[in-house]
């Protein structure tokens, strides 16, 4: 698994997993941490990474121009 994007909060995180679902593409959700210990405790922003696995990263990149691209239009 490749991560490609960090996020601030778990919703942003599951939304965007949601879109790349929508291509058909599997993703997971990882919370950054210390030894289980969630960051924040330690005074650090709270961080969600987006992780697909490295045989679909190119598919995802993909997946998400064509959506960008659609939306700016």
């Amino acid at each position: 698994m490749v991560w490609i994007r960090i996020f601030r909060t778990r919703k942003e995180a599951e939304r965007a997993k949601r879109i790349l679902e929508e291509g058909r593409i599997y993703s997971s959700i990882s919370e950054d941490n210390l030894d289980g210990v969630p960051i924040q405790r330690y005074n650090v922003p709270a961080r969600f990474r987006l992780n697909v696995g490295s045989e679909d990263l190119h598919k995802a990149a993909e997946f998400l121009a064509k959506k960008l691209k659609r939306r700016i239009k």
